[in-house]
């Protein structure tokens, strides 16, 4: 009896309040859960460290205070972040709108972090999804969505595996800059444009063993500065037929000022891929 006296009085577990952050500053050691609403910038500095644990939901605020039609909330990490979602729990990044829109927020933005882990993780309807800049990180298993830019990088030690990225003006968008980023085994599809270089690009990073199709424009795109020739070796493309797979590449054969894209060793059949 008392047992069951126990049982029935057990109280259901009570979720944590809303953290409201406005312009806030991050320095030493915080944690976020449940549900976060960010308006403006939230930066975490250089002696901060931020955990965001599984299932949180981080909501920005649509403003655009210079009215350039980019939201202006944003997350800035300087110091280290650790976003590490599961399969069942990821962390949501999105719009606090109730009709959300691309570019209602800034992105995620890591920018000389000292630690940069983000595993299972939705990111959408921003900016960029995420853009990793001077440091070195991986992104995995996630899903980059409904954004301008999916993912976006430059001067990096960059991994970026296993991730959809989909929906987006530009899937993957970069710059080398003497960076160098290894891109494997995601599905990067229904893009505008899949592959954006922007310019000074070496051929340094390593895109291989990816499904890259159903791009509503270029499977690759070139920037008018990038006139280096670019390697993206054993994907596929949608088709192992090679003249259909240049007729997607913006490249040397559509402005002689721009370098070539290769795609050497084409994959026969798309990849079967354990996708978020």
């Amino acid at each position: 009896m008392c047992l069951l006296l126990l049982v029935g009085c057990a109280r259901p577990p009570v979720a944590p309040p809303v953290l409201h952050l406005t312009d806030a500053v991050i320095e030493g050691e915080a944690v976020w859960s449940g549900e976060v609403r960010i308006t403006g910038v939230v930066v975490v500095k250089k002696n901060g460290h931020l955990t965001i644990l599984p299932g949180t939901r981080v909501l920005f605020t649509p403003i655009d205070i210079d009215g350039d039609g980019i939201g202006d909330s944003e997350l800035l990490v300087e110091g280290g972040i650790v976003a590490r979602g599961t399969p069942e729990q990821p962390i949501l990044f999105t719009s606090a709108a109730e009709n959300p829109q691309k570019s209602d927020w800034k992105f995620l933005y890591l920018n000389f972090a000292r630690e940069g882990v983000i595993e299972h993780i939705i990111s959408e309807y921003a900016f960029s999804g995420i853009q990793v800049h001077f440091c070195q990180a991986s992104v995995k298993n996630s899903v980059f969505r409904h954004n301008v830019d999916g993912v976006r990088f430059s001067t990096v030690n960059l991994e970026v595996s296993g991730n959809l990225i989909h929906d987006n003006t530009h899937g993957l968008r970069f710059e080398e800059r003497r960076g160098r980023a290894h891109v494997h085994h995601n599905e990067i599809r229904d893009n505008d444009i899949n592959i954006f270089v922007v310019t000074r690009s070496d051929d340094n990073s390593l895109i291989e063993y990816n499904n890259i199709t159903a791009a509503g424009q270029y499977h690759v795109k070139l920037g008018f500065d990038q006139a280096g020739d670019l390697t993206l070796p054993r994907n596929w493309w949608g088709s192992a037929d090679p003249v259909e797979m240049r007729r997607l590449f913006f490249d040397h054969d559509f402005d002689a000022h721009l370098g070539r894209v290769h795609a050497p060793e084409p994959l026969a059949a798309p990849l079967s891929l354990a996708l978020p």
